[in-house]
């Protein structure tokens, strides 16, 4: 179970992502993907979350803005065209936009629309980058 805030961030987002639909394997950060023995898909989403300064809005104790973005990466094969993968990103950001979630006492607001990066070559795949920005609150203690 997340207690530190930035853990708790991360785990709402993954979590609010991975309850999509028709939504493919997850690749989170700092984890074997996939599973040990078994063969990496073709088509996954990839994590990366990336935490920014941390802002101190009043004076005092109160709790500070966390503010951050998380990235989706959508990763597909190369040589099968880019339509696909560009729906799976229209899908994660629909999937956030206008969002607020709440989790262990944090008020996670995404902050403005997620957006798609232009496509990039990977080794043996393309991946669409989706950024999806948040501010947040600590809990107060």
């Amino acid at each position: 179970m997340a207690t530190g805030t930035d853990a708790i961030i991360f785990s709402a987002l993954a979590t609010h992502l991975r309850t999509m639909l028709d939504i493919l394997p997850i690749a989170g950060p700092n984890v074997t993907f996939p599973a040990s023995g078994q063969t990496k898909p073709g088509k996954f989403i990839e994590l990366t979350f990336l935490p920014n300064q941390t802002r101190q809005i009043t004076m005092g104790d109160d709790p500070q803005q966390k503010r951050g973005i998380m990235q989706a990466s959508v990763m597909w094969p190369l040589g099968i065209g880019l339509t696909e993968a560009l729906d799976v990103a229209g899908e994660i950001i629909d999937r956030f936009k206008n969002q607020t979630l709440f989790a262990s006492g944090v008020k996670i607001t995404i902050s403005s629309e997620p957006w798609a990066a232009s496509p990039l070559k990977d080794v043996d795949r393309m991946r669409v980058p989706v950024s999806i920005p948040y501010i947040a609150f600590e809990p107060e203690t």
